[in-house]
């Protein structure tokens, strides 16, 4: 948007046939006014104060748009437009000079203007000049006290205060006009904008953020560096920023990360950036929004600390309501907490309406009648109020009075209707043209025009630029942008004028345009133009092609995953999944389905955790994968489906998911299928208590992952080297290796940190906390739970919210603050549970019976025990039943029971036996011969382990077996 000229003295002056009336933004020819747009006009202003000067291009763009980034493209219109008003050609010039490949130059004869001059009474422009565009941006009026409030808004942004501001207001009230008046005053000050489009489904995530975000990068090559480091997720959303090694290199540092450290990221960029000179971001169109961007708003207007941020944000209060949008609740609660203010723009009044009719005609404004009927058939609606107006004074030629050109104006009863007058004006090939932008979207390339038309390139380019010139549907192209697009885009002025040209296009005819446009993109898609599959895929299943919008779904929902985005992957996958019936069958359809099936419920699992919802979709992928064997998804399909088992507790199942990934990967010698297997396996034998088996998978796993050396990718969300490390330090503990188990948690931190990804880290300190409860180390686990907090803060890694938090609770209640820690312990098994993931609650329940125990509540660790008991039972989750009756034991002698005192602690023997693991019978030998209930077998096997397990020497479990021997010797 331009800003205006700063100079204290406005010009005005006379030249040719023409007066120009700088402080009253007004031009005049032979005493009647000429309809020139701000943009233009200030193009002359600029030029016509230094008479026969070269003014550069640099120095014109430096002088209309200040620092905003623009091309010479958007100049040559605005000097094209201000020709075209002037009657100047730049063959002849009279007026504006070009100065090849340089700039302009202002050649007219400029005089003076009496001080005593009055302008005489303003006649009116021509139909063709004066539209609905036009006048809207002509005349800033009835909105005085909207332009104080937003002021006041900036001066507290200025201060350091974040501004959030509403406008609102019905489609044609004036919400862009009263933006960019308020944005023009501001003079020169860093302003960049985001427009929010009309989406089919699910929109594209933060994009008018996104869209602001790459203009303000585009401003400052400073920028980018700072959002390498503040705010990686957001550099990915904007690919021109870096090489495809670099976007490589950052996803693996963020796998696992979620969708909450993006709104974190923004936060820190924005008060980082203002801290140093204040911001103005406009979104505008808010009723258009994904729910991501309305998010964003609300984390950025909570945040405390200071930010020269003013967001300035419009919508059309109407819709917001009626649809139930999310930003209805949103602007309700900010109100509620004076973190935002709205101004609701209401329509003019009949004073307000008689000052814009004397814009055009003094004497019509004098006219009250004419006033009263004008405000009484338009509502004093801003757009409608232009288009009517203009309209009369294009009939003053008719000598009618007033009143009598009123009445021949058919005045349409609403905006919609003003849209189908101004269509019905176009010619057929213009209708055509636009009829087809409007299926392209709120911006379309003349290019994907021409082709979706068959039309010559040129021709079209002609007609968009005429278009542009009326200034009623187009506005003037805008550059390239970072996808790397060379040739300009159009825009719509209004996006209503777009919304009623597509409802106006019959639905066969629109269903046809779709199929066109979507060729079209799909050709310069080919030839290097950035396109976004969600595009393609909207436009071919509006054009009634299922199998190729499921290709871009798929791929859609494979692409929103990579950025972050599962909400969108779930959309996109869905609607993918429900044109599938509409398919005739065959091994593409089926292929296409289980990738959109596998991808919906990778998204459902990142959003929703192992609910249903990604069971289903994986379960149903499942079933297709025996027709296709060999799909490149099945690597993420299986390990989806057989990890989501395993976090159920549905171990068996997750066991037979191994096994077909075992079987597959044999087929096809593909190790990083068996990878997969590997994983599984271990996973689920050591959660069912199976020592040796778990151990055996995970070194045949580990050995794999390190000729591989695939860190993490789409199909491990961590590291598996790290992962399987961890795993195997676990089971490494249970079978007495402490040294050995101890030396592997060092290596996975090692490559961890080495890899510098937040959830490989995260899986490394889970796994590191596994064994320090096994081997009681309070303060060791204490540090290792606020690593994971710190982690889970920091990266939104919503999988370890849950375990950091149970993690703490073991540790405080070892560290005297046994019902403290109860609780942490209790709350974090709760949530857990709630999301449907059941692997490992027999533990975590066993820490909570533990920590009732150390603080003497004998009745509450039981009830927590007999839940934790029953848990096992259920899952045949044997992972920690030898600690859990051992707990049994001691809730038993605390009541006075000796009997099942005995009997507790002689299961728990027999268990680690049957489970392999004789740090665990050693644990429980040392009980038994503490409590007078061993003989003398049970002594001399006390012994024996004490004797089998060097590498546990030190520890304090064989420390107390010596000691006990040594009493008893």
């Amino acid at each position: 948007m331009p800003r205006p000229l700063t100079h204290t003295d406005p010009i005005r002056i006379r030249f040719d046939q023409f007066e120009l009336d700088e402080a009253n933004a007004l031009l005049l020819r032979d005493g009647k006014a000429v309809a020139v747009a701000p943009t233009p006009f200030s193009v002359l202003c600029a030029l016509a104060r230094q008479p026969g000067a070269l003014l550069t291009k640099g120095a014109l763009l430096d002088a209309v748009w200040g620092h905003q980034f623009v091309s010479e493209s958007v100049l040559k219109t605005a000097v094209s437009d201000l020709r075209m008003a002037l009657g100047d050609t730049p063959r002849e010039p009279r007026i504006i000079e070009t100065v090849p490949r340089r700039g302009y130059r202002f050649i007219a004869a400029p005089r003076a203007v009496p001080q005593a001059h009055v302008a005489p009474e303003t006649a009116a422009p021509s139909a063709s000049a004066v539209t609905i565009a036009d006048a809207e941006a002509e005349a800033f009026i009835g909105r005085a006290d909207a332009m104080t409030r937003l002021r006041r808004a900036w001066q507290r942004a200025c201060g350091g205060q974040r501004a959030v501001v509403w406008v609102a207001g019905e489609p044609g009230i004036g919400k862009t006009t009263l933006i960019e008046h308020f944005a023009a005053s501001l003079g020169n000050v860093v302003f960049v904008r985001g427009q929010c489009v009309e989406h089919y489904g699910n929109g594209e995530s933060y994009l008018p953020v996104l869209e602001a975000l790459a203009e303000l990068c585009r401003k400052d090559p400073a920028l980018p560096p700072v959002l390498r480091t503040v705010a990686p997720t957001w550099m990915l959303q904007l690919p021109w920023l870096s090489t495809a090694e670099e976007r490589g290199e950052l996803r693996r540092e963020l796998a696992g990360v979620g969708p909450d450290r993006m709104l974190r990221e923004m936060g820190e960029l924005l008060d980082r950036y203002t801290g140093q000179r204040p911001l103005l971001l406009v979104t505008e169109d808010l009723h258009w929004a994904d729910r991501a961007t309305v998010q964003l708003i609300d984390h950025v207007a909570r945040r405390r600390g200071r930010a020269g941020l003013m967001w300035l944000a419009t919508f059309r209060l109407a819709e917001v309501v009626a649809l139930d949008h999310p930003l209805n609740p949103l602007r309700r609660e900010l109100r509620l907490h004076r973190l935002c203010e709205e101004i609701v723009l209401d329509p003019f009044s009949e004073t307000e309406v008689a000052a814009f009719v004397g814009l055009h005609s003094p004497s019509l404004a004098r006219d009250e009648a004419f006033v009263r009927a004008l405000h009484a058939r338009t509502d004093g609606v801003p757009l409608f109020v232009s288009s009517v107006v203009a309209e009369v004074v294009d009939r003053s030629e008719q000598h009618a009075d007033a009143s009598t050109r009123l009445a021949a104006v058919v005045v349409p009863e609403n905006l919609v209707a003003i849209i189908d007058h101004q269509i019905a004006k176009l010619g057929a090939e213009q209708r055509n043209l636009l009829a087809a932008a409007a299926v392209c979207g709120a911006d379309f390339r003349a290019e994907t025009i021409a082709h979706a038309l068959q039309q010559d390139i040129t021709s079209v380019a002609v007609a968009c630029d005429e278009l542009v010139r009326q200034h009623v549907w187009l506005s003037a192209p805008r550059s390239g942008d970072e996808s790397g697009e060379v040739h300009p885009a159009y825009a719509f002025r209004h996006a209503l004028l777009r919304q009623v040209l597509y409802d106006r296009t019959p639905s066969p005819a629109r269903a046809q345009l779709h199929r066109a446009v979507g060729a079209a993109l799909e050709r310069e898609r080919a030839a290097g133009v950035a396109v976004a599959a969600s595009e393609l895929a909207m436009h071919f299943d509006r054009g009634r092609q299922p199998m190729a919008a499921l290709r871009h779904f798929a791929e859609a929902a494979d692409a929103a995953l990579l950025n972050f985005s599962p909400a969108a992957s779930i959309a996109m996958a869905q609607r993918g999944l429900a044109l599938v019936p509409q398919v005739q069958a065959d091994d593409e359809r089926d292929a296409l389905e289980l990738a959109l099936a596998t991808l919906l419920g990778v998204a459902a699992f990142q959003s929703h955790g192992v609910g249903p919802q990604a069971k289903v979709a994986f379960e149903r992928a499942y079933t297709l994968l025996a027709a296709a064997p060999n799909h490149p998804m099945r690597r993420r399909l299986l390990h989806g489906l057989g990890y989501c088992c395993s976090l159920r507790g549905e171990y068996v199942d997750a066991l037979v998911v191994a096994k077909r990934a075992e079987v597959l990967s044999a087929e096809s010698d593909d190790r990083e299928l068996m990878l997969v297997a590997c994983f599984l396996h271990g996973e689920a034998h050591h959660l069912q208590g199976q020592t040796q088996a778990a151990r055996s998978w995970a070194e045949r796993g580990l050995a794999i992952a390190e000729t591989l050396d695939n860190a993490a990718t789409e199909v491990f969300a961590a590291d598996p080297q790290v992962a399987l490390l961890g795993m195997l330090a676990v089971d490494l503990v249970r079978s007495g290796l402490v040294q050995r188990a101890r030396a592997l948690v060092e290596r996975a931190h090692a490559r961890a940190h080495a890899l510098r990804q937040p959830m490989t880290r995260l899986v490394a300190a889970w796994h590191e906390a596994l064994v320090e409860v096994r081997l009681g180390s309070a303060d060791r686990l204490a540090a290792l739970a606020d690593e994971m907090q710190a982690l889970v803060d920091e990266f939104s890694l919503a999988h370890g919210h849950t375990a950091s938090r149970w993690f703490r609770g073991w540790a405080e209640a070892r560290k005297g603050r046994p019902r403290e820690g109860f609780h942490l312990i209790r709350q974090a098994c709760e949530e857990s549970l709630q999301l449907g993931m059941w692997a490992g609650a027999s533990e975590v329940l066993g820490y909570a019976a533990e920590a009732l125990l150390l603080d003497s509540d004998v009745e509450g660790a039981k009830v927590q025990l007999q839940k934790a008991l029953q848990i096992a039972d259920q899952l045949d989750e044997g992972v920690y039943l030898p600690q859990l009756l051992l707990s049994q034991a001691a809730i038993a002698r605390a009541q006075g029971e000796r009997k099942a005192d005995a009997a507790a602690l002689r299961r728990s023997v027999n268990v680690a036996c049957e489970q392999q693991a004789p740090w665990l019978e050693l644990l429980a030998r040392v009980e038994l011969c503490a409590h007078d209930d061993a003989g003398a077998d049970d002594w001399q096997a006390l012994a024996s382990l004490v004797d089998r397990l060097p590498e546990a020497a030190s520890t304090e479990a064989v420390q107390q077996a010596r000691a006990l021997l040594g009493a008893r010797a």
